[in-house]
C-alpha cells in the first residue's frame, strides 16, 4: 500500500482537527507543487499539477492539491468537480505532516465541506 504525504498549510479542516492538507504528489513535481501552494505561488502550483497523462488524472493527491488552488482562486465549481472525483476513486491512505493518517475520502469529503462553508 502507498502512503501519500499530507503537507500541511492554509486555513484549518476542522473536521480533521488540522490545517489544509496540501498532498505531496511524490517526486521533485510533487514537493515543487506543495511548496508553490504554501508559499502562495497559486499560478505556478496550478501549473505543475495539471494532469500530464491518465495516471496523473486519477491520483487522489495531485487532485486535492488542484483543489486546493481551485478553491484559493476562487474556482469553487471546479475545486468541487476535482473533489468529487477523488471520492470517485479507491480511497487512498494520506499522512498529515504531523503523521495522522487520513483517507483521501476523507479529506475530500472535509474540503468539500469547508467549500460549503465560503
Amino acid at each position: 500500500m502507498i502512503i501519500k504525504v499530507l503537507i500541511a498549510g492554509g486555513a484549518a479542516i476542522a473536521a480533521l482537527g488540522s490545517t489544509v492538507a496540501l498532498a505531496q504528489t511524490g517526486g521533485a513535481t510533487g514537493s515543487y507543487a506543495a511548496s508553490a501552494i504554501s508559499s502562495g505561488n497559486l499560478t505556478e502550483a496550478e501549473r505543475v499539477l495539471q494532469p500530464a497523462s491518465r495516471t496523473d488524472a486519477a491520483d487522489p493527491a495531485r487532485l486535492i492539491n488542484i483543489a486546493t488552488v481551485y478553491a484559493r482562486t476562487q474556482r469553487k465549481a471546479e475545486a468541487r468537480e476535482a473533489l468529487m472525483r477523488v471520492q470517485s476513486l479507491p480511497a487512498e491512505q494520506l499522512e498529515l505532516a504531523d503523521g495522522a493518517s487520513y483517507s483521501s475520502h476523507a479529506v475530500a469529503r472535509t474540503l468539500l465541506a469547508r467549500l460549503d462553508q465560503r
